[in-house]
Parts: C-alpha cells; sequence; structure tokens
C-alpha cells in the first residue's frame, strides 16, 4: 500500500470515529507470535527464577502473608510501570512479564495464607485481581496469560462448589462469543484477542483435565467429582451444553455471512452442527475442537486454525486412551462417528458441487 492509500484509509478510519489524529509517519512493526510466545515462556522462567530469590533470601515473606502481599503488589505493580514506560520493547517486555507473575504468585501465597479454610474463596479473590490487571495492563501477553489464570481460577471455585462438570460449557460459551464478536468492538480489538487467547488456552487444557478426573483429585475437589450438583447425570448434562454452544455457534456464523438458516445451505451447516453435538454427548471435545477450527477459519486467524488443527487429533488420540470406557467401545464410537461425518461430506458434495469444488480451490 502506497502513501496515498494508506492516507486515504486512515481518513476513512477517522471519520468513522476508530482513530484519532494524523496518520503515522511509518508503519509500526510488530513482533511475530512465534516470537512473544517464546518471550511469554521465557518470561515464565524468568518469575520463577525471581520468585525463588525471594523466597530463598527473605524467609519473612514465605511466613507472613501480609509481606507477601505488600510484596507481590509492589511487584506487579513495578511490572504495570514498566509495560506502560517502554510498551513496545521486547526486552521490557519479558522482564515486566517475569516480574509480574513472580508478584501475582507472592499474592496468591499471602491470600492462601490469609485465606486458610477457603480455597473456593481463594481462587474468587484471585480472579477478581487478574481481571484488574487484564483492564490496567496493556500487554497484549500479559492480557492472554491474566485471563486464563482468572478463568481458570473461577473454573477451580466452581469445581470445589460442585460445579465442575458445567464449568467446560460455560467456559466454551464464553470462548466462542468472544471470538464471534471480534469485529464487533473495533476499539477493543485488542483486549478481545487477548480474551479469546487465554479462553483459548483453558478450552484446549480442558479437553484433556475434564476427562482425566485424577487429575482434579490430585487439585483436592475431589468430592466435586463425586457428587456434582445434577448428581449422576451432570457430565451428560454438560456435553449437552457443549453440543448446544456449538449449534448456537454456527447459527451466529451463518448469520454474519449473510447465509439464511432456511435455506439448503444454511439448514445442511445445522444439520452438521448438530451432528456434532449428538456425537459431544460421549466425545465432547468433538465439538470444541471443530469449534476452534471453525472460528480460526471464518475470523481468518491462522494462529487459531493452526491450534483447531493441532488439537482436533491430539483430542482423539488422547481420548481413545483415556480409561473411562473400553477401548472397544471407543473404537465403535469413533468409527460410528467418522462414517456419520464422511456421508455428511459426501452429501454436501453430491448436494452443491460448485460450492464444494469453491472450497478445494480456496484451501
Amino acid at each position: 500500500m502506497n502513501g496515498a492509500d494508506a492516507n486515504a484509509v486512515w481518513g476513512r478510519l477517522r471519520r468513522a470515529g476508530l482513530v484519532e489524529g494524523d496518520a503515522p509517519d511509518k508503519a509500526e512493526t510488530h513482533t511475530p507470535w512465534y516470537i512473544r510466545t517464546m518471550l511469554g515462556v521465557a518470561g515464565w522462567i524468568g518469575a520463577m527464577f525471581l520468585l525463588g530469590f525471594f523466597l530463598g533470601a527473605f524467609s519473612l515473606v514465605a511466613n507472613s502473608p501480609i509481606v507477601a502481599l505488600i510484596l507481590g503488589g509492589a511487584l506487579v505493580t513495578a511490572a504495570a510501570l514498566v509495560f506502560r514506560t517502554w510498551p513496545a520493547g521486547d526486552f521490557a517486555g519479558q522482564f515486566g512479564l517475569a516480574v509480574s507473575i513472580a508478584g501475582q504468585s507472592l499474592v496468591v501465597m499471602g491470600l492462601g495464607q490469609l485465606i486458610p479454610l477457603s480455597d473456593a474463596l481463594v481462587a474468587l479473590v484471585f480472579a477478581v485481581v487478574q481481571a484488574g490487571l487484564f483492564v490496567l495492563i496493556p500487554n497484549f501477553l500479559h492480557r492472554v496469560l491474566v485471563s486464563a489464570s482468572a478463568t481458570a481460577a473461577g473454573v477451580y471455585a466452581l469445581g470445589i462448589w460442585g460445579f465442575l462438570p458445567y464449568t467446560q460449557p460455560l467456559v466454551f460459551a464464553a470462548f466462542a462469543w468472544v471470538w464471534v464478536h471480534e469485529f464487533s468492538y473495533p476499539r477493543h480489538g485488542a483486549q478481545l484477542r487477548a480474551l479469546g487467547y487465554g479462553l483459548t488456552l483453558l478450552v484446549i487444557y480442558g479437553l484433556v483435565v475434564y476427562t482425566a478426573t485424577g487429575a482434579w483429585r490430585a487439585m483436592g475437589i475431589g468430592g466435586a467429582i463425586a457428587n456434582p450438583v445434577g448428581g449422576a447425570i451432570a457430565f451428560w448434562i454438560s456435553n449437552a451444553l457443549t453440543g448446544a454452544v456449538m449449534i448456537w455457534l454456527v447459527w451466529k456464523l451463518l448469520a454474519r455471512q449473510g447465509v439464511a438458516v432456511a435455506e439448503g445451505a444454511g439448514l445442511a451447516a445445522l444439520g452438521g452442527a448438530v451432528l456434532a453435538a449428538l456425537i459431544a454427548l460421549k466425545a465432547p471435545g468433538l465439538a470444541i475442537t471443530v469449534a476452534i477450527l471453525l472460528l480460526g477459519f471464518a475470523n481468518g486467524n491462522r494462529v487459531l486454525f493452526g491450534l483447531g488443527v493441532l488439537s482436533l487429533p491430539a483430542y482423539w488420540s488422547y481420548y481413545y486412551y483415556s480409561l473411562e470406557i473400553t477401548l472397544l467401545q471407543k473404537s465403535a464410537l469413533l468409527a460410528c462417528a467418522g462414517i456419520a461425518l464422511i456421508g455428511a461430506r459426501m452429501a454436501v458434495i453430491r448436494r452443491w458441487p460448485a460450492a464444494a469444488g469453491r472450497e478445494e480451490r480456496d484451501a
């Protein structure tokens, strides 16, 4: 795009109220996502060393919740200043991320000692703190991490109270809503994408954790698994809600693309969503991984689409070797699901051959 075209686009955006001021002299350079991801991993490692330093050098931090809270708050405040002072610096971003994570860990330690008899209350307070950090600290990667940790803390609290089976469809619904409305609020697009990626991490993580009940027992909420709200049918209700979210998502995407639900293509898409929802009654990960693929393709988001491509075979591989039912039963379920999906695809090709050919060319 030449300078004249860029100025014209900027003028249209300014008239629409999406930007302010004069057009920038040159385009800003952005660090690729994979480098930001590696910086995030480096931030976690740096946070562990920094936290270990404070715990090893100052034993008072580990023994006094007030000191842990004060020091943790000071570290988070310092990280916020770093992010706001050097918003585009990669080194500053990594350093600020490490300081912030260490500070948040100290805050959790302090809260755990101040409220020792209520893990759920500690988790909720921590989730509120994380939500505040999401708003106050403008770094994208930091927002992804705090949105994921805030959601995980809320899931943990609900699990302790016996609502563990319903947290998967709840997180899935929030994930779907955020990505469906990614372009509906242009002023808050960066915040929505950060929140969306954080929820994506929780959704993918839940594909394994919700199946492996031992992971929840290790976290101290085994009673919520044995006696959930809703009794023996709680997980069936959860899987049905996951399928319902899948159907809603397809309906919203059709509406966004201007495809009438009552027409043939719309009915076929909804039929496919219903089929995925039925399979999700026994394997809820199918609806979730297909939804990640759909949203990545619909939004033109290659990162999200790539996560869907990776999570779909990963979930099926894990599901096949997990031990809720026998391998023979799982083999039959996977075979029937595969036959149904292939049959649906063949029906679409036979009914709309031109559209199928266009999709292959686009791919």
